[in-house]
């Protein structure tokens, strides 16, 4: 569990992280979001005992971060935004290099290098440099070597940045499995998309300032406005006002003309019944879909007046 009280960090007048109190719960995977600026690198940093606090205090299951920082490095594995250089290093002599550091004992540590370098799928990349893997093998090899003192807690900074769709979708599938081995997760990321696959809690920040944290479903749950996409085979004038029938705006896209989104509060039921509407008038319906709720649009949502 991660408990955050009243945590406070200041550069001289600047105040990158105001007051932040909120609770992490045990095997929860959280999307730390906000745009450049908000304090997500700050918050990571001082929760990984790299950069003191102004005031407050962070607890790692009990453990004060400003009291005891020993023990909460041998929770949490870090994986920042930069891997490092690390040139004239192999795969495998980079996480030998780590494990020395965590003090992993001589006997057990060939054995645990294999099995993180199985785990991250870069058996075979044992013998290649570190600067010779690809981006995504060189995320996977950082994320490897953020789990080699077996840390309860993973604070990963934007581990999907730069990475191609296949890439990404890999990191997705580790990171699930670490999740379902019952790590807690505090991942910070741009991508949205992937937050939304992977996270169980949301916590959105916005200069400095908590503006929410929940569950991923209760934050969802919070758009107001529905969205409804509609295409026809031929432009149709009846759709606008069928739908302020039913307190639906319409809108028509202007690079797509057989292409309408109607906006709403409405329930289940009411968008049935305007399509049943639509159909009784003749209109041209070749696909009337309702969007699946977007993090994006709550993440718009959420933050709309914090700017």
């Amino acid at each position: 569990m991660i408990e955050f009280h009243n945590v406070r960090k200041t550069y001289g007048n600047f105040v990158a992280l105001d007051t932040l109190t909120c609770t992490i719960p045990r095997g929860a995977t959280v999307g730390l979001i906000g745009p450049n600026g908000a304090g997500k690198t700050t918050t990571m940093r001082m929760l990984t005992t790299l950069t003191p606090l102004t005031s407050g205090d962070m607890l790692i299951d009990g453990v004060s971060v400003t009291q005891r920082p020993d023990l909460v490095r041998q929770r949490i594995g870090f994986m920042p935004d930069v891997f490092g250089v690390y040139e004239t290093m192999t795969a495998y002599e980079y996480l030998d290099f780590y494990a020395r550091c965590n003090n992993v004992p001589a006997a057990t540590r060939t054995t645990l290098i294999d099995d993180m370098l199985a785990l991250v799928d870069l058996s075979h990349k044992k013998d290649a440099h570190v600067m010779s893997l690809s981006r995504g093998m060189t995320q996977r090899l950082s994320l490897a070597r953020s789990l080699l003192h077996d840390p309860d807690i993973l604070v990963l900074d934007e581990p999907a940045s730069g990475l191609d769709p296949r890439a990404r979708v890999e990191l997705r599938a580790l990171l699930n499995e670490l999740r379902n081995q019952g790590k807690t997760i505090l991942i910070s990321s741009h991508i949205l998309s992937d937050l939304a696959d992977l996270c169980t809690h949301l916590l959105i920040l916005e200069r400095g300032t908590l503006v929410a944290f929940d569950t991923l479903e209760n934050l969802l749950n919070r758009q107001s406005q529905r969205r409804i996409v509609v295409h026809t085979l031929a432009p149709s004038t009846e759709l606008a006002s069928i739908a302020q029938r039913h307190d639906y705006t319409c809108r028509s896209d202007d690079e797509q003309p057989l292409r309408y989104v109607l906006t709403g509060t409405g329930d289940d039921a009411t968008q049935a019944a305007l399509l049943a509407d639509c159909i009784r008038a003749g209109v041209p319906i070749h696909s009337f879909a309702s969007e699946q709720k977007s993090l994006e649009r709550t993440f718009l949502q959420v933050t709309e007046g914090v700017i």
